[in-house]
């Protein structure tokens, strides 16, 4: 079985592949579905925004919690 963990605002995620970097979460949204999806905006440049579904998120493949070392 799965764990689920919060996404909240202000996290920051570091995508894992080529195209990487550093994602923080500026907002946490629902949609009609009752889907939520996070607005993301990149550390090194406040302009890129992206916003993707919380499952997106979540996934290990995809992307992982950037914690302070």
């Amino acid at each position: 079985m799965r764990r689920k963990r919060e996404v909240v605002e202000g996290q920051i995620y570091r995508k894992l592949g080529p195209s990487g970097g550093f994602w923080q979460v500026v907002a946490i949204r629902k949609d009609g579905m009752g889907t939520q999806h996070a607005q993301l905006k990149r550390t090194d440049d406040p302009k890129t925004l992206k916003t993707l579904s919380v499952t997106a998120l979540l996934d290990n493949q995809q992307f992982e919690i950037a914690t302070d070392a």
